[in-house]
């Protein structure tokens, strides 16, 4: 028995030995890690714990030292009292609390100037809620930040500043295209203009280089956007230098070369297109630099490719430019256009090349070929990557009328032999011309006051067409034709502006009116004219004067 109660008892003791020694153990480890715990506490951003009213239950060392206080002159006071910038997390704490929810303040200013950052935490606690506070020094951040702000804001004027430039190089651009193509009785223009950006590198012309001869030119330079945009412009100069009556497509092309092999950047080139048309004969000279061959469809169905030969202006010395001749007809399209509408790509990578385009051309003058570019710009609208994409330009003159055509500003003109058309474009070299008429009229034996009349109605529409048609138009021009007889003269004007309504112009006698400086001059050549007319949405008048009767 005194054996077994040993036994028992050593049992006990073994048992108890265990138990104490692994006690000891897990409260040296539970020690060991409130020890760790407590020390990532006081390594972490300054943090304190504060209970419903705002006491201070727990602080660490960061939070001590961002206070400038000892430990014991923290717990169970005011957390609003430790420091001057911590009132400020008076109203985070008190939100925290009675949503339980966290809360997060803006950034508070500290009086050694750094930049603080507080967020509270809701900490349920066996005394009611508690909740957490953390502040943390943002001011590398904040820092940071406002270089942030400052390169942004410097970034958006500096983006600003090229946008304006952007927009007015694009302007400037705008002004290098025709703002209105010449008004030529049988003939009829279809002009689509599509830049693959803002601005871009194709240029297109019409316009009358004589009384009988249209020029077209169309032109693309390689290379996009802003480069390729000042380098049309140096071709467009160089096409006004050296186009002037007299000249012909390859001579205007070989004169245009040497400018450009010594303007445009090395390795950049330009094709281009040049034709002139006779509107007497509708025989069309012209010439090509590389450029996408123009396509004549025929009233009968049949189809020509223009290719004379030519090399790209600005590459070489000697371009090799040849002239060639066709002669249009009534019922004729001539269709100009640059390669953006056939190397284009669809979202495949596939292309339409340049048979499937001029097929899809309809060849039909009735017909407007608007539609089917659209078409094809939707389905084949261009690779993603900016540098396979290009520029697409799209003429087509349509003859409509007969054998012969004749410009806007010779319609109303009587006879089947044209007159010479003038050019002008100030009010100096408009009046010029009308002195030269009346000088002719004087010789042809009119009266001093016939004449001296039919040069203030031919100056009063002349000086219209420069003041209103042309106005800011740096490139537009105006033109005036004359016929006259013993019994009579006919005096026309044709401007490139917008036109006007004649039919709304007011009274000038109207008491409303009679202040105005303005209006006059229309009424006057309506009252004294024997006839007045005005074509073309009032871009174009043309008056009839006779001889008064009895004069010598």
């Amino acid at each position: 028995m005194n054996l077994v109660l040993a036994v028992a008892a050593l049992v006990v003791l073994a048992v108890a030995l265990f138990l104490g020694v692994a006690y000891l153990r897990t409260n040296r480890l539970i020690r060991r890690s409130k020890n760790h715990l407590e020390g990532v506490f006081d390594h972490v951003d300054p943090m304190v714990v504060v209970d419903p009213r705002l006491r201070v239950l727990r602080a660490n060392r960061p939070f001590a030292r961002l206070c400038r206080r000892p430990f014991a002159d923290l717990l169970g006071r005011q957390v609003a009292d430790l420091a001057p910038f911590l009132p400020a997390s008076v109203p985070l704490l008190e939100s925290c609390l009675e949503s339980n929810q966290p809360r997060s303040a803006a950034e508070v200013p500290s009086s050694d100037g750094s930049v603080l950052e507080m967020h509270a935490f809701p900490l349920p606690g066996p005394e009611g809620a508690q909740a957490v506070l953390r502040v943390r020094d943002v001011s590398d951040l904040a820092e940071a930040r406002r270089e942030l702000v400052e390169r942004n804001e410097a970034l958006g004027r500096l983006t600003g500043a090229l946008q304006s430039e952007l927009e007015m190089a694009r302007e400037i651009q705008q002004a290098l295209l025709p703002k209105d193509l010449p008004r030529v009785e049988g003939l009829r223009f279809r002009v689509r203009y599509q830049p693959c950006r803002p601005i871009g590198g194709d240029l297109y012309d019409a316009s009358l280089l004589d009384e009988r001869t249209l020029v077209l030119f169309v032109a693309d330079v390689s290379g996009h956007g802003l480069p390729a945009a000042f380098e049309a412009a140096l071709v467009r100069m160089s096409l006004l230098t050296h186009l002037s009556p007299g000249t012909g497509p390859v001579e205007v092309f070989e004169r245009m070369n040497l400018d450009l092999r010594r303007s445009l950047v090395q390795g950049h080139y330009v094709t281009a297109f040049l034709g002139f048309l006779d509107l007497e004969t509708l025989e069309f000279r012209y010439c090509r630099a590389s450029h996408p061959r123009p396509l004549l469809l025929r009233a009968d169905g049949t189809r020509e490719e223009l290719g004379s030969r030519g090399l790209f202006l600005g590459i070489v010395e000697d371009g090799r430019y040849r002239e060639d001749r066709i002669r249009l007809q009534p019922g004729d399209r001539l269709c100009l256009f640059t390669d953006g509408y056939y190397e284009s790509a669809d979202r495949k990578g596939r292309r339409l090349g340049y048979k499937g385009f001029v097929e899809r051309i309809p060849a039909s003058t009735d017909s407007d070929p608007e539609p089917v570019l659209q078409e094809i710009e939707r389905e084949f609208p261009g690779m993603v990557d900016e540098e396979r994409d290009d520029d697409r330009t799209f003429i087509a003159l349509d003859v409509v009328g007969g054998t012969a055509c004749r410009p806007a500003v010779l319609r109303r003109l009587p006879g089947a032999e044209l007159p010479k058309v003038h050019a002008f474009r100030t009010s100096q070299e408009a009046w010029d011309l009308v002195e030269r008429m009346r000088v002719e009229l004087s010789n042809l034996g009119w009266s001093e006051r016939d004449s001296r009349r039919a040069q203030l109605l031919a100056s009063e529409l002349c000086v219209n067409a420069v003041v209103h048609g042309l106005h800011d138009r740096l490139q537009a021009k105006a033109y005036c034709a004359w016929v006259m007889a013993p019994e009579g003269l006919h005096f026309s004007v044709h401007d490139e502006g917008p036109g006007f309504d004649f039919a709304a112009l007011p009274d000038p006698r109207h008491p409303d009116h009679l202040g105005k400086d303005h209006g006059r001059g229309v009424f006057l050549v309506r009252r004294m004219a024997s006839d007045l007319w005005y074509d073309d949405g009032g871009s174009t008048a043309t008056f009839r004067l006779a001889r008064t009767a009895g004069e010598p």
